[in-house]
């Protein structure tokens, strides 16, 4: 009896000892299941996050104040000399405004850099092509810089459409800047009458301009964008170009840093190229006139010689004609 006892209470005592191995054996297996749930959680939630950010949205919304609804909204992607010219082929995409003159255009299509765009109205619905206003109450467009990632809006005014833009894009806020920062410039510019001080006060607009543009426009599309109004302002850069090539090629070397292969560097690399040739072919005709007037001198010189020469020696062989004829009467 006792024997069975002592063997019941062995199976037990064995019993027990198996369960708390299959529970430790449980506890650590556990623990490594949800140590590797926890990192496939954390690479989950890494990749939802990276792919949020890989899919950013843009969105360009208002209103436009016209008494007839259902205008056709277009977006365009421009030029960065393209600011005053408008054509169909510049358009990405269109929409239409809502009985309360209200439309809207969002998507992830746009470039992740920044862009110079348009958006803009038809004054008259049934107009051909495009009519295109660029001042005052019926201006029926407006020319900004947007990326993939910011928020256009454009509040109802009663004094104009696309007023009072808020864009989210800093790189816009900097041009608005330098606009202003330029109109007050060339107030100075305009208010001159005599000819010597408007041809100082232009050189003081593009010194003035383009340090600003040095000091104040991080982005190189808005330089780029200070450029072109510089290019309209003054007709003849080839005397900056060559007085101050830095500029220039400062702006060059940002954009091929940040806008490589696009139409802005690609645009700017050949106005760059025009400038340096225009400068090569003018140092080629002072050195073609130069030579021309160099060979001049030389023949001339040389012409002056052949007659020294010749006087010289007619003067010479009449010298001994003398002397043989008075050596002769001597004689």
């Amino acid at each position: 009896m006792e024997k069975k006892n002592r063997l019941k209470l062995s199976a037990i005592f064995k019993t027990k000892i198996v369960e708390k191995a299959i529970k430790k054996a449980e506890t650590s297996q556990d623990r490594v299941m949800r140590n590797i749930t926890k990192k496939y959680l954390s690479i989950l939630a890494f990749s939802l996050l990276f792919g949020l950010a890989g899919y950013s949205q843009y969105s360009i919304s208002g209103y436009i104040n016209a008494p007839e609804k259902g205008k056709t909204v277009y977006l365009s992607l421009l030029r960065y000399n393209e600011e005053n010219a408008i054509y169909p082929e510049q358009v990405l995409l269109s929409t239409k405004t809502d009985s309360t003159g209200y439309f809207e255009i969002t998507g992830k299509l746009l470039s992740e850099e920044n862009m110079l765009y348009r958006i803009h109205c038809n004054l008259d619905e049934n107009s051909e092509g495009f009519d295109f206003q660029e001042s005052g109450e019926e201006k029926n467009y407006h020319n900004f810089i947007f990326s993939n990632s910011d928020t256009l809006f454009f509040p109802m005014e009663n004094n104009g459409w696309f007023s009072n833009p808020r864009n989210t894009n800093s790189a816009d806020r900097h041009w608005r800047m330098s606009i202003n920062y330029e109109l007050s410039l060339l107030r100075e510019l305009s208010e001159n009458q005599n000819t010597d001080a408007i041809s100082q006060a232009k050189n003081n607009y593009l010194d003035e301009f383009k340090r600003y543009c040095s000091d104040s426009l991080p982005d190189p599309l808005v330089r780029l964008l200070a450029f072109s109004h510089i290019k309209r302002k003054i007709s003849e850069l080839i005397p900056d170009f060559k007085n101050d090539p830095d500029f220039y090629n400062d702006i060059l070397e940002k954009l091929n840093e940040y806008y490589s292969g696009t139409s802005y560097y690609i645009q700017f690399k050949e106005e760059i190229s025009r400038l340096s040739v225009s400068i090569i072919q003018q140092r080629y005709l002072f050195q073609k006139r130069l030579t021309l007037i160099m060979g001049f001198i030389i023949l001339v010189l040389i012409a002056i010689n052949l007659i020294l020469f010749r006087m010289l020696h007619v003067r010479t062989r009449n010298g001994n004609r003398e002397t043989i004829a008075v050596l002769t009467a001597r004689e």
